[in-house]
């Protein structure tokens, strides 16, 4: 008798949790409108959140998928020891498409994709947010151990448009990095 070799099957619902390193960059130039006063910063952290998916084809090797995620971060700077600025929450909405050799998945990504800035003046009440939606790209890979044990290693670029406090004529161009490990459990 000959053992049958059987391939993973990808698709169904998954649910898990991730974990990894953000780096967010703003740029403007110029406050407004002067370009004396044009900036560029970048805003290093962490991040750990939960996604969900649904993959709902696979034909041969080929996946079709949509997942969502969010995301709380920790990336902020403090200027003069009076303003911290930064992010601290982020969402996306994505579809995936991925090439899977057996238990291997290798996957790119896009969707939607937002986040919440900030400007906390330290020591007061007075905070400043805008809640920013743009778009999101990137590829990972994931590897099932089991048949419902997933872990996965993922990097996306994110550009979330502009951040124009209080409405004032100061367009701040806000774009990601992120690096992310995670692991979920296909039902």
């Amino acid at each position: 008798m000959t053992p049958v070799s059987t391939v993973y099957d990808w698709t169904g619902f998954y649910l898990g949790a991730h974990g990894g390193y953000v780096s967010t960059r703003a740029d403007s130039d110029g406050v407004f409108g002067n370009p004396a006063f044009a900036f560029d910063e970048k805003f290093n952290g962490g991040m750990l959140g939960v996604h969900a998916g649904y993959n709902f084809i696979q034909n041969g090797p080929w996946v079709l998928g949509i997942e969502g995620d969010v995301s709380r971060t920790w990336n902020d700077n403090t200027y003069l020891s009076t303003f911290e600025i930064g992010t601290d929450w982020q969402w996306s909405a994505r579809a995936r498409v991925g090439y899977a050799v057996d238990r291997t998945l290798f996957f790119g990504t896009a969707g939607v994709a937002g986040t919440n800035a900030y400007i906390d003046v330290l020591g007061t009440p007075i905070e400043i947010e805008d809640s920013m939606v743009g778009w999101t790209l990137g590829a990972g890979v994931e590897h099932a151990f089991t048949d419902n044990w997933l872990v996965r290693a993922e990097y996306r670029y994110s550009d979330y448009g502009d951040f124009e406090p209080l409405g004032l004529p100061t367009a701040i161009d806000v774009t990601e990095h992120s690096f992310r490990i995670g692991v979920s459990y296909k039902f």
